[in-house]
C-alpha cells in the first residue's frame, strides 16, 4: 500500500492547495476517485440496480451505497467539497486538541475525508461518521482501515443524522454533509444541517451556504442564466432563525414574474462550499436548472410565495398570486 498511500498524499497536497480552483482539479479529482474504487469493498459492475438499499426516511430519501459512491464521480463536485473542508479544518488547527469533523452522511467512501487523513495526523483531526446505511458504513470503516486511517476515527455510527444527538463532550468544530439534490429537494440535506447546526453553533458548515433562486435557464454555453432572486437560503443563519419555526413547512421569499415570459422559469442551485469555494450554474447535477414542482404554467406578473416543504418527500413548493 506504500505507493497508493503516496498517490493519497500527493492527490490531497494538491486538491487542498488553495492557489488551485475546483475547476482546475478535475484530473486530480478523477484519479482520487479510480484510487478509492480500486480499494472499496463495494463493488460497481454495472450489474447492480441504482436504487437498491435506498431508504425513505422521515426526513427524506437516503439514496443507495451504490447512488452515494457514484457521486464520486463528478469531479468538480468532489474537488470543491474536498478543498472546502480542507480549508475549514486548516483555519481550525490548534495544539490543545484535533479538530473535530462530524461528517454526515458519509457514504461508502468517505470521500471527502480520506485525502484529509493523507493530509493531517490523528493529533490534529479526528471524524465522526454518521451513515444510515450499514453497508454503505461497512464499506467506509473496510477502506478506512486498508488505507491506515483507522485512528483518525473516533466513531462510526448507524443512524439517521436528522435525528442524531451530538455528545456533550464530543461537540463538532467542522460539519460536512453533501446529502443533497438539485434546489435541496428529496434527500434530507436541511433536516441533517438543521439537526446539527443548531447543536454546535460555533462550528463551520460544509458547505456555507446553499441558496435556490428563480430564474431561466441559459439560452446557450457562453449565456449566464437570467436570476430573479433568492427564493430559499439553507446556512448558519437561517437555520437558527428556524429554531422558532415549528410544523412541516420553513418560510421562503416571495419573487413576482416579469411582465414578459417567453420561457418556464427555472430553479437555480448555487452552493458556497466554503469561503471562496462556489459551485455554480451547471457546473455538477447539483447545480443544473429546474423546473418549478408540478411544472406549472404561470402566467406573467404572478406573484410566487415559496416555502420549504419538509418531511419524507422535502423540497420547495409555492403558491401563486
Amino acid at each position: 500500500m506504500h505507493d497508493e498511500l503516496a498517490e493519497l498524499s500527493g492527490l490531497a497536497r494538491v486538491i487542498a492547495d488553495p492557489q488551485r480552483t475546483p475547476a482546475m482539479l478535475a484530473g486530480e479529482a478523477q484519479q482520487l476517485r479510480r484510487l478509492v474504487e480500486r480499494h472499496s469493498s463495494l463493488l460497481i459492475d454495472g450489474t447492480q440496480h441504482m436504487t437498491e438499499g435506498e431508504s425513505i426516511l422521515p426526513s427524506g430519501s437516503a439514496i443507495s451505497p451504490v447512488q452515494a459512491a457514484l457521486c464520486a464521480r463528478e469531479p468538480l463536485r468532489s474537488a470543491a467539497f474536498i478543498q472546502g473542508l480542507a480549508q475549514a479544518v486548516s483555519e481550525r488547527l490548534h495544539d490543545e486538541r484535533p479538530v473535530r469533523v462530524l461528517y454526515a452522511g458519509c457514504g461508502p467512501y468517505a470521500l471527502l475525508a480520506l485525502p484529509l487523513m493523507a493530509l493531517f495526523s490523528p493529533r490534529q483531526l479526528q471524524f465522526s461518521m454518521i451513515e444510515v446505511h450499514q453497508e454503505a458504513l461497512d464499506a467506509a470503516r473496510a477502506l478506512v482501515a486498508k488505507l491506515g486511517f483507522t485512528e483518525h476515527v473516533s466513531d462510526f455510527i448507524c443512524t439517521d443524522a436528522a435525528a442524531y444527538r451530538i455528545a456533550a463532550d464530543n461537540t463538532p468544530d467542522v460539519i460536512v454533509s453533501e446529502t443533497m439534490n438539485t434546489a435541496l429537494g428529496k434527500e434530507p440535506q436541511v433536516a441533517i444541517m438543521r439537526n446539527l447546526a443548531v447543536q454546535a453553533q460555533a462550528a463551520a458548515l460544509v458547505p456555507a451556504a446553499v441558496t435556490v433562486h428563480l430564474g431561466l435557464a441559459r439560452r446557450s454555453p457562453a449565456e449566464p442564466c437570467i436570476d430573479w432572486g433568492v427564493v430559499f437560503t439553507l446556512d448558519a443563519a437561517s437555520m437558527l432563525a428556524w429554531q422558532r419555526e415549528e410544523g412541516s413547512h420553513l418560510p421562503g421569499a416571495s419573487i413576482r414574474l416579469p411582465d414578459v415570459l417567453d420561457q418556464p422559469p427555472r430553479l437555480l442551485t448555487r452552493i458556497r462550499v466554503h469561503g471562496s469555494i462556489v459551485l455554480g450554474d451547471y457546473d455538477c447535477s447539483l447545480n443544473l436548472p429546474l423546473a418549478l414542482p408540478g411544472k406549472p404554467n404561470l402566467q406573467p406578473g404572478r406573484l410566487l410565495q415559496f416555502y420549504y416543504r419538509l418531511g419524507s418527500e422535502p423540497g420547495l413548493a409555492f403558491h401563486a398570486k
